[in-house]
Order: structure tokens, then sequence, then C-alpha cells
């Protein structure tokens, strides 16, 4: 099995594979759970809490409108894609926001809330900056994870599931080379090598997942950029 190539740069998104092959449910459910941790986040963290209910927590608010903005849009056979074919350069989870926050004002207008109620007043039309910025984080962690499971997963396939936790203690517990010979019977001469192409395997896994919802691959690059060097490195 190659340890870099694995992901050709021509090959379409899972969200356009899935689509091309008619599973509609699928493309639907994989959008919706990558995405539902991150809007929750937003609709927590923006004015958009000001519509919870009396005494109603704002995760409940959040996953209650959250909850609704999907079975509204994704019960449409069309909604995912309106996005792939008539907004491809339009990165997905800024798609997404849009929609919630149309979403929002919908449910608001319907709501009829008594004058004075702070909760009738109309949600907000543009996204704002600092829950969007969460939301980034929270994204970008959901990919970031997901990449990393994916790649758990390919080395425990390939027999070297001891190679990737030399990884993951090496970078994220900071174990050295020597501990971890110790620890796991890889010698630490190898070690730099396994690193590096374990790093290699998360970026094209990273920029496999990528392409789900950013077209342009100077984006893509841009959104790598930030999601490798850690927050505040750029956005979408």
């Amino acid at each position: 099995m190659p340890l870099i190539d694995e992901f050709p740069s021509t090959q379409r998104s899972f969200i356009a594979r899935t689509l091309a092959d008619g599973d509609l449910e699928r493309a639907n459910n994989h959008v919706m759970e990558r995405a539902h941790a991150p809007l929750c986040a937003y609709a927590r963290s923006s004015s958009l809490r000001h519509m919870a209910s009396p005494g109603q927590s704002a995760s409940d608010f959040a996953a209650d409108l959250v909850g609704g903005y999907f079975a509204s849009r994704f019960g449409r056979e069309d909604y995912l894609r309106r996005w792939l074919n008539g907004h491809p350069m339009v990165p997905l989870r800024r798609w997404l926001v849009n929609g919630l926050l149309l979403y929002a004002r919908e449910v608001a207008a319907s709501s009829r809330r008594p004058a004075g109620d702070r909760r009738g007043s109309a949600p907000p039309t543009e996204i704002e900056s600092a829950p969007w910025q969460i939301l980034e984080r929270t994204w970008r962690d959901e990919i970031l994870q997901t990449a990393c499971d994916n790649l758990a997963a390919r080395y425990a396939r390939e027999g070297q599931s001891d190679s990737w936790r030399l990884v993951i203690r090496h970078i994220i517990d900071g174990a050295s080379y020597a501990e971890l010979e110790r620890e796991l019977e890889i010698p630490a001469a190898r070690a730099p090598m396994i690193t590096r192409t374990a790093l290699r395997r998360l970026r094209v896994e990273l920029e496999a997942l990528l392409a789900d919802e950013i077209a342009e691959p100077w984006l893509r690059e841009h959104e790598l950029s930030a999601m490798l060097l850690g927050p505040g490195q750029g956005t979408v």
C-alpha cells in the first residue's frame, strides 16, 4: 500500500461521489454528523442564543435549533446538491451557517412573541466574528480528530499500530524517542522517519477531508496550514 499518494488530487470528494452514486441519505448524514458540533458551538456563542425559551440552557437551545435546521433543510432532496452545484466556491461551513441564520429568522418570524420580548428580536443576518472563530476551531478539531482516527485505523490494518502510537506519544505527550524505544521496542534511530511518514500521511488524509467542503485548491491549502499551525493562523 502506498504511503503518501493514497488520495489522488483528482479524486472527487466523498460528498460528490456519494451524491453521484445516488446515496443522498449517506451524503446528508455525513454532512450533518460533521457539522452538528460546530453549528451548535456557533449558536451557543452568538446572539442567536437570545431566542432560547425561559429556563432553556444554551446547550439545549443550540441543539434544538440545529436539529430543527437539519430537519427543515436536509429533508429536501436538492439541499446539498444546491451547494455542490450552485455554490461550490463557498466553503461548506459558511454555507451551512448562512442556512442556519435563515432558518433562525424563519423560526423567529413564526413565533409571534409579544413586543418587548427579547427573544422576539430578529436574528442577525450576518455571520458574527467571534462565534465564527469558535465554529472554525470546533470544525477544525472535528476534521483533525477524524483524520487521526482514519489514520489510526489504517495503521492497525497494516499491523503497524505501534508506529502510530509512537507518533502520538512523541507529538502529543512529548515522550522522547529513547523513552519510546523502551516502551514500544521501536529503535530510536528509526523513529524520526516513522514520524515524518505519519505526518505526511496525516496531511494527505486532511486534504481528502477538506475536499468535501472547499473546492478551491488555494483555499484548501490555507485551511490546511491553519489546522497544522494551530489557532489564529488564518480562516477560510
